[in-house]
């Protein structure tokens, strides 16, 4: 039997493309095992093993961004990496190697490529990240969701979970409210700030949520594992708090306008599905989720606000305009849509099937 490794882990958006990525693979062709490599550090841990994949751990290698004492024991660190990634990968007798890039897909190019293993890489943001950069020396096989992202690549979107490209609104609204103990007569604005949550944006909601319900609006808002709900908004009837949600194609289908980040499956996701949204791009990192969001906002497929712009009574204003202009908010959910890919899942399927004939 042939063996797919993909490496990928962190946050959600760098394991969910993986993961539909992995599903296809085995709807394309049961007999290919596909297994996953990882860390500790991540949400793989969690998401990965309960959606049936083998999950093998290497230490994670974060690349600094700072010359400090990491910087020093950092060729160690990746050394140990790759040693690990190479006993795995000839443990398992990988055929191929799918990576999405972030620091786990570093020192896992590396061993495939020490193992003449065929490497295939998906770039999700704009501005492509130093681990796909650096992959993309040892293969031919680059993809990317944007155009420009890494040289020679071909640009076939993201993939996307088959529940939300196959998301119908109008079918699914009134059992996604229902699923969410969501008022039907009330307009839905949802809020996340991606797996992690978005602390910024949170403390923002939570000094605007008794504003948000005096306008009528009910509040879906993900405000992510790690941050902890305050106990003076838990007994507000329109506000509703989830720490993670699973189920994404039920809170877009409830939602009349979203509040999140402008991370690359986000903004994936959110074309596939039309959903009209207030980008606020995280502004840490190497500028890549303003980049990201450039052309949706050219096209008043979105409103971008940045996190330095970011103040209480601007975005209470912003919220509450659209939110109750029901033509603005199809004209975004139509502009959205059009961005839409949907087949990037079964491209990279196709190829790593391909690669291991």
């Amino acid at each position: 039997m042939k063996v797919i490794a993909i490496a990928a882990g962190g946050t959600s958006g760098h394991i969910q493309p993986a993961i539909t990525t992995a599903q296809q693979i085995k709807e394309s062709k049961k007999e290919v095992k596909v297994f996953f490599i990882g860390t500790s550090k991540g949400l793989e841990q969690e998401i990965i093993p309960a959606k049936g994949f083998d999950l093998n751990l290497i230490p994670a290698v974060p690349l600094p961004r700072s010359i400090n004492l990491r910087t020093l024991f950092f060729p160690f660190s990746l050394i140990s990496a790759v040693s690990i990634a190479r006993k795995i990968l000839k443990n398992k007798d990988v055929d191929c190697v799918i990576g999405f890039g972030a620091y786990i897909s570093m020192p896992v190019y590396l061993a495939a490529f020490i193992e003449k293993i065929p490497i295939i890489i998906h770039e999700g943001n704009r501005k492509a990240g130093f681990a796909n950069k650096f992959g993309a020396l040892f293969t031919k096989h680059i993809f990317q969701m944007f155009s420009g992202s890494l040289k020679n690549a071909k640009t076939i979107g993201m993939p996307v979970r088959k529940e939300l490209i196959d998301l119908d609104k109008s079918i699914l609204k009134s059992t996604a409210l229902s699923f969410f103990d969501l008022a039907k007569d009330k307009k839905t604005l949802f809020i996340f700030g991606g797996s992690q949550g978005a602390s910024k944006i949170n403390d923002l909601i939570y000094e605007l949520i008794p504003n948000l319900v005096k306008n009528n609006i009910q509040i879906l808002h993900s405000i992510g594992k790690r941050n902890q709900l305050r106990d003076d908004l838990k007994s507000i009837e329109m506000y509703h708090p989830i720490s993670y949600i699973e189920k994404m194609e039920y809170a877009y289908a409830a939602a009349d306008l979203v509040i999140s980040r402008a991370g690359a499956m986000t903004i994936a996701e959110q074309t596939v599905a039309g959903i009209p949204a207030i980008y606020i791009p995280f502004a840490v990192g190497n500028g890549e989720q303003i980049h990201n969001v450039k052309d949706l906002i050219s096209a008043d497929a979105g409103v971008l606000v940045e996190e330095k712009e970011l103040n209480k009574d601007k975005l209470e204003k912003l919220i509450v305009s659209l939110i109750s202009d029901d033509s603005k908010l199809q004209k975004m959910s139509n502009n959205a849509k059009s961005f839409a890919q949907t087949n990037a899942a079964q491209i990279l399927a196709d190829k790593a099937i391909e690669l291991v004939k």
